[in-house]
Formats: C-alpha cells, structure tokens, sequence
C-alpha cells in the first residue's frame, strides 16, 4: 500500500510544482501589464501638459487672431477663411 501512496503523492507534487511555475509566469506577465501601464499613464501625462501648453499658448494668440479676424470680416465672409489663420496652418 506504501508505494501506491508514494506514487501518488509523487503525482501531486508533481502537479503541485507545475501549478506554482505556472502561476510565476502568470505572476510576471502580469508584473509587465501594470508596468507597462505605469508607462502608458506617465506618456499621457506627458502628452496632456504638452496639449495644456499649446492650448493656453494657442489661447493666448487665438485672442490676438481672433481681433485680426474680425478686421478681415470686413471684406466678406469667405476671405477670412480663404487667407487661414496661423493655428490652422500650422495643424
């Protein structure tokens, strides 16, 4: 009886082992999932103080635009458009 016992629990350490490798790879993929988010939020932070630095900059000028637009009104409605503003060329 000894050996089937033996055997059996050879079985399940075995398994057991085969459990705790697959659940060291689980364990490391998802340490590359939230590093690799703590990469992607400090890139949107990045990205959105830059977004906030041309929107208050463009603001900004946008005001001093808008008072050259309002010039330009007075040759019609399409010139305006026609001769286009510094921001919508420069995007």
């Amino acid at each position: 009886m000894i050996p089937i016992y033996s055997g059996v629990l050879s079985t399940i350490k075995k398994a057991l082992q085969e459990l705790v490798k697959e659940y060291r790879g689980v364990g490391k993929s998802l340490w590359d999932l939230v590093e690799g988010q703590e990469r992607n939020m400090a890139q949107l932070e990045r990205i959105g103080a830059t977004m906030e630095w041309r929107w208050g900059s463009e603001g900004e000028s946008g005001k001093e635009e808008n008072g050259d637009d309002a010039e330009g009104s007075e040759n019609g409605p399409g010139e305006s458009q026609e001769k286009g503003t510094p921001s919508s060329a420069s995007c």
